[in-house]
């Protein structure tokens, strides 16, 4: 595990440096969501292992409770003495996977996979009838809508258990302009394709069923399609219901059965999955997998796509190559620090020539 290659300047690189610690009611408010949130992992964990492992979720019940209780009376108390968003999911992760939870959630990304796949045809074909400018914008806000459906979020936990109408949600975005909003540039560099002005892209995707299938496939198949090489760079573990890289591996030839062209992308080597080596829902850049680094290195756009690895660890990340961060803010406080709202829309692109 290194810092991932295309890091600016990976020496001074911190993925978050919002000690939270420090701010008593932001200490307040991630530690309540976090043991809230904790309780409906644990009831999806029943429900996907079954009665066999009620005595490991009462023990990962107990061990994380005792261990918010000490973070209430000395925020300190972690290794490095720095709490922060990335560490608490750490301190999740670690407790579900010592008591043999290690996806809670394995059944209903299962079910929004299969659900998804099967609107996937719909929504390409949709694609077909629009002008190209039209187009990529439809896309971008296809990325926005499948973020909507997100069991981390407390505010869309509910959308994620009872998904509604995808093209609806697509429909719902906020419109124009959006609380970060550099589509206009984005756009002057999509709209000359194909060819692309990208060789290559490596895209840092969210969560399994419409997030994937339907918000990051369709605008990848197209960048695909306008000549740029595709790497969908993945969680190693399960957390939340992040999609990890064996789930996408598993996911697409699926979705090449029913979608023609992306079959042939398939055929000539347009698309790669790797593994970020990381097992929480956001993603520190100092500690990627050295098989995402290899397949990177030639890449000219980097994609970070969801809430925690575009806004909350990255959004100040600097890359030497260009980079776009695309998220719906699906949490009051993060929405806050950021100066926006609940369900604000974020499109950052920064091409190379302004990193410098």
């Amino acid at each position: 595990m290194s810092h991932f290659c295309l890091l600016s300047d990976p020496e001074s690189y911190v993925a978050h440096d919002y000690d939270i610690a420090s701010d008593e009611a932001a200490c307040r408010y991630w530690l309540d969501l976090f043991a809230n949130h904790f309780e409906l992992t644990l009831k999806h964990a029943v429900e996907h292992y079954g009665r066999p492992a009620e005595k490991h979720v009462t023990a990962a019940r107990r061990q994380f409770n005792e261990q918010i209780d000490l973070l209430r009376k000395n925020p300190k108390t972690l290794p490095g003495g720095n709490l922060n968003v990335i560490e608490l999911c750490r301190l999740r992760e670690g407790c579900l996977h010592e008591h043999k939870l290690h996806d809670p959630f394995g059944r209903i990304k299962d079910r929004e996979n299969e659900s998804a796949t099967r609107f996937y045809g719909q929504v390409v074909r949709k694609l077909h009838a629009m002008e190209t400018r039209q187009k990529w914008l439809h896309l971008v806000e296809c990325v926005f809508a499948g973020n909507i459906f997100d069991l981390g979020s407390v505010s869309t936990f509910h959308l994620a258990e009872n998904p509604t109408d995808f093209l609806a949600a697509v429909e719902n975005t906020k419109p124009r302009p959006w609380l970060i909003d550099d589509y206009d540039a984005l756009e002057a560099d999509l709209l000359p394709a194909p060819p692309s002005k990208w060789t290559k892209v490596v895209v840092f995707v969210d969560n399994a069923g419409s997030d994937f299938i339907l918000g990051i496939m369709p605008l990848v198949r197209e960048l695909a399609l306008s000549g740029t090489k595709i790497v969908l760079a993945a969680n190693e573990l399960p957390s939340l219901n992040d999609i990890t890289a064996d789930e996408a591996v598993s996911v697409l030839p699926r979705l090449a059965a029913a979608d023609g062209e992306l079959a042939d992308l398939f055929r000539v080597g347009m698309f790669e999955v790797v593994s970020t080596g990381s097992d929480i829902p956001l993603i520190d850049l100092a500690e990627v997998s050295d098989e995402l680094n290899e397949a990177a290195a030639d890449a000219d756009l980097v994609i970070l796509e969801g809430m925690g690895r575009a806004v909350e660890s990255n959004l100040d990340a600097a890359f030497t190559v260009d980079s776009l961060k695309l998220a719906l803010l699906k949490d009051p406080v993060v929405a806050s620090h950021v100066g926006g709202e609940l369900y604000d829309c974020i499109c950052k692109y920064t091409p190379v020539e302004s990193n410098r």
